[in-house]
């Protein structure tokens, strides 16, 4: 008779004590099979995360690429207008002139 005593001086946590061993097998690749598959979607969660980041940069360096193109076309449009109304290019009003 096994008494309670050297039944826990003999038990090792996480070790399966099933007899059949067919189905102690298939319950440890099932449970293999589950943490793979945890592992395998963290993964992709972080590669996810990892390519939004990238996106989200060449978003912004495009966003300010636009934005400095925009300044420097209104800079210069700007430039032609002030020159136009003061009469160095063609035939803007002079100034005195109505």
């Amino acid at each position: 008779m096994l008494t309670l005593n050297n039944f826990f001086c003999s038990y090792v946590q996480g070790r399966n004590y099933d007899l059949d061993c067919e189905r102690a097998e298939k319950k440890k690749l099932v449970w293999q099979l589950k943490h793979e598959a945890k592992g395998a979607v963290r993964e992709l969660r972080k590669d996810n995360y990892f390519l939004a980041e990238e996106k989200a940069k060449e978003r912004s360096l495009a966003e300010e690429e636009r934005d400095e193109k925009y300044h420097k076309a209104m800079a210069f449009l700007q430039s032609q207008e002030s020159a136009f109304k003061s009469g160095q290019l063609g035939k803007g009003r002079k100034k005195g002139q109505q």
